[in-house]
């Protein structure tokens, strides 16, 4: 739109009327090869919290399980997104699971174990049990197109078992509950109830698309880390502003809390 204002500007207009919502991994955290690993650097936990305490809304959105966002975001009065919003911890610090994806709990452990049986002993796929969901990663695979090709046949025979969806993501599918839960509609009921004037989200793959058009359905912005031949194109197409690995990202973080005075 010819004279639309850019993000940073649009945020930094009117800070107590403005909302930001970042995912995790790829975004806040760099990508690593564990999982497990993955954290935001000191520098970026600093700036959020600056953020928390200058805009009216910052939260924290990810497909991992909102325990692992309590660990590894320290920042008090930040709504957590967790597992695509299945799970939620407010500003209260209460923690609610969305009641329709408890009912796939034991389908999500038969799912697990499956996959368990199958990629134990197989080099570097990682099989990443969550509250909600399992992942196969294969980032660590020697041959990521054997992998990827074996873990997405033995993934779609498991959903097929077990009811579950398989979902594709960056060198990982995941089998979710099929439930009407993503992170656009986490997103969507997030800003019913907060109600900004202007709202950005950044993301970084597939799962993160749902948000980012919820977003711009809204009138917001939609941010995307740009992490080169693992970025899916489709991102890159509804994006409004693009950045280049976590690094950028972080430098923009911290102009806005240098714009809005925090």
């Amino acid at each position: 739109m010819s004279g639309r204002p850019t993000a940073l500007d649009a945020l930094a207009a009117d800070p107590p009327t403005a909302g930001l919502v970042v995912d995790f991994d790829g975004v806040l955290s760099p990508i690593v090869e564990d999982p497990t690993t993955s954290a935001m650097p000191d520098g970026v936990a600093h700036v959020l919290g600056r953020l928390a305490n200058g805009l009216g809304l910052v939260a924290v959105m990810s497909g991992r399980p909102v325990d692992f966002l309590r660990d590894r975001v320290p920042v008090a009065g930040v709504p957590l997104l967790g597992s695509y919003g299945m799970e939620q911890v407010g500003r209260d610090g209460q923690r609610k699971m969305d009641p329709s994806a408890k009912d796939w709990l034991d389908k999500v452990r038969q799912a697990g174990q499956a996959l368990d049986e199958h990629f134990g002993a197989w080099p570097g796929i990682r099989v990443e049990k969550k509250s909600v969901s399992v992942a196969v990663h294969w980032r660590q695979a020697d041959d990521h197109t054997a992998a990827a090709t074996e873990v997405r046949r033995v993934g779609a025979a498991i959903a097929a078992e077990t009811g579950l969806k398989l979902e594709p993501g960056k060198l990982v599918e995941e089998l979710r509950p099929p439930i009407d839960v993503d992170k656009g509609s986490a997103v969507a009921a997030l800003l019913a109830e907060e109600k900004p004037a202007t709202v950005a989200y950044a993301g970084d793959d597939l799962g993160d698309i749902p948000a980012l058009l919820t977003v711009r359905a809204a009138g917001g912005y939609a941010l995307v880390v740009d992490h080169g031949a693992e970025t899916d194109p489709r991102l890159l197409e509804i994006a409004d502003q693009t950045y280049a690995g976590t690094g950028e990202f972080a430098d923009w973080l911290t102009e806005l809390a240098a714009r809005i005075g925090v």
